[in-house]
């Protein structure tokens, strides 16, 4: 029985979220005065799409420093990290790359648009650099970035092999990468399931680890050094 009902939890919890996306996307589209705005607006979305599921999302540990130009780079194992991202990181970044599949969602391009959210899409490496010189440009204004580690979901209890556009992104901007763990996802929404577990996804902040005398030469030393210190993190839980 308890299976069922995380099922039923799980499946109802995700038929709101690509039902109810659409419209949600055009009031957004109508009620958001800025881009601060639309960001407070997807946030308070993704809460209660958690709530549907009856997941939670904490802060473990210190948060980052409170100043700006940071690039978060975070990993990701379900669809539950996804929502978790969205209810709480906002506070830390200023913009945010979400991969193509999420903007096939009617209307969410022009969300992303307004919302500070660059589309990402893969195997496509030219339209790929130009989001990294955006953010890039969005660093060297004094903003904050996130940029997601393995580039997918990983669909394990664990932490995925991260690409280098984290790393090219600090590089190139001449800011310190801050690790950011999420943990818990995969146990409450594992991929390719239905399921909807009640839980707690942990988020925890690592140390920045600065770029300074870096060349993209050594992007791919970098983003290891950021993978390992993420799975350090998720190793804490």
């Amino acid at each position: 029985m308890t299976a069922f009902i995380q099922t039923w939890r799980g499946a109802s919890a995700i038929i709101w979220w690509i039902i109810a996306s659409p419209f949600q996307n055009i009031h957004l589209l109508m009620k958001a005065k800025d881009e601060d705005h639309a960001q407070a607006m997807l946030q308070v979305r993704s809460e209660r799409l958690m709530a549907r599921a009856r997941l939670k999302v904490a802060l473990v540990g210190n948060p980052p420093p409170e100043d700006r130009g940071y690039v978060f780079c975070y990993n990701e194992t379900s669809l539950a990290d996804v929502i978790a991202f969205s209810a709480i990181m906002w506070r830390y970044i200023d913009r945010a790359a979400a991969a193509e599949v999420f903007m096939r969602i009617p209307f969410a391009r022009a969300v992303g648009k307004k919302a500070g959210i660059e589309v990402v899409e893969r195997g496509n490496r030219a339209k790929t650099d130009i989001v990294l010189n955006r953010m890039v440009a969005a660093l060297q204004s004094g903003l904050s970035v996130a940029w997601g580690g393995e580039g997918r979901l990983s669909g394990f209890d664990g932490v995925g092999r991260f690409k280098v556009g984290a790393s090219l992104i600090a590089i190139r901007s001449g800011k310190s990468i801050i690790p950011v763990c999420f943990n818990g996802g995969h146990k409450a929404m594992p991929v390719r399931s239905l399921r909807a577990i009640p839980r707690t996804i942990s988020l925890r902040f690592g140390d920045p680890i600065p770029v300074v005398g870096l060349t993209e030469d050594d992007a791919r030393a970098l983003t290891d050094r950021v993978q390992a210190a993420v799975a350090a993190l998720y190793a804490l839980d």
